[in-house]
């Protein structure tokens, strides 16, 4: 047995950027529409159009009403100072918002929030220029189908075919651009939202305040940790989609949903170590993608932080949420070198 990752854990883990760079891309197609999309792959990717100063954050604080309680941690350095840890789900929906006021009131006693990457920095042109030339092969003769197993784009064009999405449109597209896109097709057909996720909300929050940001990787290091994968990643997770469904697609996201947002941790990280049985080469595609993904990540985080608990401001530490459970996770390192890391609980109005 091999331990692999659910693959829909992307809006809890992976990376901020896997569902935010292309959360357009895609459509909420009608149910009874079978047409499949006759363009070419740069009319059906569309690039992000954050701005890089937002003006003004929305209008999330006092429309609606929510009752959800996301794990919330504290710790405490030797000279006094606190790190709020909170775990992020980078889509999200209207209703889940005005956020708890555990949380705002951890974001207001903050001196600094510190997150994945900035979102707003996304919408450059110099961003989305160097993105839009990495996705496509510099040989105009190679192609993807020469990249991913036989069994990896059979079940791709399949599953794009859910979708009623046609595989040529991606042809000389990278694997890691065409991964980017499926990861988002479930994500375009249900109600959450990367423009609703709780790290662009509070990074737009955190710019309307001037308040200190602090990018724990940064849009760089996102970018260039899914383009690094290897092929055989990439063929060992669209090999993954086999026996996909729309239905099951979207029944995940809205049980990750719910565990995010009633702070189910047991659920968050039995669904982060599913059991599969698999060849040699998928196992080490397997431990490539743990490594690169979730494990050594993983470590980035808590030495940061350990920093900010050896200085001296608050922070309000927002991760994906799937980078604080189980063994390697965020918590436990803390906790192994010594630290108490204390849950906050979420007190009745």
């Amino acid at each position: 047995m091999y331990t692999n990752r659910k693959r829909k854990l992307s809006v809890l883990c992976a990376a901020v950027i896997t569902a935010v760079m292309f959360g357009s891309c895609g459509t909420k197609n009608d149910d009874s529409s079978s047409k499949k999309a006759d363009v070419s792959a740069a009319e059906t990717v569309t690039l992000p159009t954050i701005t890089e100063a937002p003006e003004e954050v929305p209008n999330l604080d006092t429309t609606g009403e929510s009752d959800i309680t996301p794990a919330i941690w504290t710790v405490k350095g030797d000279n006094g100072v606190e790190v709020t840890l909170t775990g992020s789900m980078h889509a999200l929906k209207d209703s889940d918002y005005p956020m708890p006021k555990e949380m705002l009131e951890a974001y207001n006693e903050s001196d600094i929030l510190a997150v994945e990457a900035d979102l707003t920095e996304s919408g450059s042109i110099t961003f989305q220029s160097a993105m839009l030339a990495a996705m496509y092969y510099d040989d105009t003769d190679d192609k993807l189908s020469n990249h991913i197993s036989q069994k990896g784009y059979e079940v791709l064009e399949k599953y794009l075919d859910l979708y009623s999405m046609d595989i040529s449109s991606y042809t000389h597209m990278r694997p890691w651009a065409v991964y980017t896109v499926v990861e988002n097709l479930s994500l375009a057909k249900s109600d959450l939202s990367g423009d609703m996720g709780l790290d662009k909300y509070l990074l737009i929050k955190a710019h309307s305040d001037n308040k200190e940001i602090y990018e724990v990787e940064g849009l760089e290091f996102q970018f260039d940790l899914f383009a690094d994968l290897s092929d055989d990643v990439y063929s060992m997770l669209f090999e993954s989609r086999e026996n996909s469904t729309v239905e099951d697609d979207l029944k995940a996201l809205e049980e990750l949903h719910e565990a995010w947002a009633t702070g189910d941790l047991g659920y968050i990280e039995t669904a982060s170590n599913e059991e599969i049985e698999t060849d040699d080469k998928n196992a080490a595609a397997i431990e490539e993608y743990e490594n690169k993904i979730y494990k050594n990540r993983n470590k980035i985080m808590t030495e940061a932080v350990e920093n900010f608990l050896k200085g001296d401001k608050n922070v309000l530490f927002v991760v994906g949420a799937a980078h604080y459970v189980g063994d390697e996770g965020i918590i436990s390192q803390l906790e192994k070198d010594g630290y108490t890391v204390e849950r906050v609980e979420y007190k009745p109005d």
